[in-house]
């Protein structure tokens, strides 16, 4: 469902064109709650299942060691054995794409840690993941890391350097990723009916984790701002590895891949 949905946001982009309602991450469609309202990694007291008089429904296992995570009214409830533990996330939208759940020393600190990989946002133009790690142990403990959006997209903001360059009769995004230079065409939006091309880039409303046993990774899709149009035009993705240490997240590895449409000939 994850790779449909990148599929098809990626179809989705215009060349020239205002994008339709692809809001940034101050703006979120109807369907959902703002993310700024999104509540991540509050503990709530819980030591036992909720009554049947609260519906529980599976929205991820891992059986073979007894792990499993249910989605409940105001939440979620983590059960490792006989341990369960309420979680106060969001876990589902409109769009129905479950969570994703694996075990693995992330860290390696010779422990195992959850990897949960939830999609918390979605509309026309955003698609929004965010990623979990629960550190437990055989006592019960159940401790809760969320790889904060602010935390990432500061991290972007440190890594990734943008301008407007102009190199005979075409015009050129510079992107700078650590001691890397790409450049993108931006011809399609060199008009004075758009306006002036701003120098920085957007990024935060299509945000995509992925969690599987050997590692974990994240897919950023990047826009640049044209004076007159009110939504980001989307010109490629930053893939990255995201490497966890004592309670932080880390992008390692950033590296900007561009659309087809705007690589340099």
């Amino acid at each position: 469902m994850r790779e449909q949905m990148r599929d098809t946001l990626v179809q989705s982009k215009q060349t020239g064109e205002p994008s339709a309602n692809l809001d940034t991450p101050s703006g979120q469609s109807d369907e959902d709650s703002s993310r700024e309202a999104v509540q991540t990694g509050q503990n709530a007291p819980f030591t036992a299942l909720p009554p049947e008089s609260e519906p529980l429904s599976l929205i991820a296992e891992i059986p073979d060691r007894d792990i499993r995570l249910y989605g409940a009214p105001d939440g979620v409830v983590l059960q490792v054995g006989e341990h369960v533990q309420a979680f106060e996330w969001d876990y589902m939208t409109p769009r129905g794409i479950m969570p994703v759940m694996h075990a693995a020393d992330y860290d390696a600190d010779g422990e195992e840690e959850l990897a949960i990989d939830l999609h918390i946002g979605s509309g026309t133009g955003i698609a929004v993941d965010e990623l979990h790690i629960v550190e437990f142990d055989e006592t019960g403990r159940m401790e809760d890391h969320v790889f904060a959006e602010s935390d990432y997209l500061a991290q972007l903001e440190e890594q990734l350097k943008f301008r407007v360059v102009s190199r005979d009769r075409d015009v050129l995004g510079e992107i700078t990723v650590g001691s890397r230079t790409h450049h993108v065409n931006l011809a399609a939006f060199a008009s004075e009916e758009y306006g002036k091309i701003l120098d920085r880039l957007i990024y935060g409303s299509i945000v995509w984790f992925e969690a599987s046993p050997q590692k974990l990774t994240a897919e950023i899709a990047v826009g640049v701002g044209i004076e007159t149009f009110a939504t980001p035009q989307y010109i490629g993705t930053v893939q990255a590895d995201v490497t966890y240490r004592n309670g932080r997240f880390y992008l390692r590895n950033i590296a900007f891949e561009p659309y087809p449409e705007y690589i340099v000939s």
